[in-house]
């Protein structure tokens, strides 16, 4: 339902939590090959870098430069510019409400630990620089090694 800002506000911040929860998940498992524990290292690595933008994306909603949050508010309290009009900011809410479910059935509760279960089981993509593609460069825990064949 991310028609309104304070939804998608809600939304990212359950975003966050459902990575966390799949971070600490994933965290209490022993990989049991340093295959399986690279993997789960980009994993986690992925699910940081996507919860720092999902919280940059929060940041900007909570600053508020366009008072588009102080307005949304303000029209679920009843205020609108001609003057309070408490039951018509209601009825037309709850028309949107409606509205929203009617056209997204599918957007009800999802069942949460299906999903992590196979988020836990992915591989997850590795991207290497030009140099590390070709075998002249490696990278590990950020440091850059050179590569030497023995030919």
């Amino acid at each position: 339902m991310s028609s309104t800002l304070l939804e998608v506000t809600r939304a990212a911040h359950e975003d966050v939590e459902q990575l966390e929860r799949l971070m600490v998940k994933d965290l209490q498992n022993d990989p049991p090959t340093a295959k399986d524990k690279l993997y789960q290292s980009h994993r986690v690595r992925n699910n940081i870098d996507t919860i720092i933008s999902t919280t940059e994306k929060l940041i900007e909603i909570y600053e508020d430069k366009d008072n588009a949050r102080k307005d949304e508010i303000a029209a679920l309290g009843g205020q609108t510019a001609t003057g309070i009009n408490v039951f018509s900011a209601f009825y037309d809410r709850l028309k949107e409400i409606r509205e929203y479910h009617r056209k997204h059935p599918a957007a009800r509760l999802v069942n949460v630990n299906e999903e992590d279960e196979a988020l836990l089981k992915e591989e997850p993509v590795i991207e290497f620089s030009g140099e590390a593609i070709q075998g002249v460069h490696g990278e590990f825990a950020g440091v850059s090694y050179l590569l030497l064949s023995e030919d």
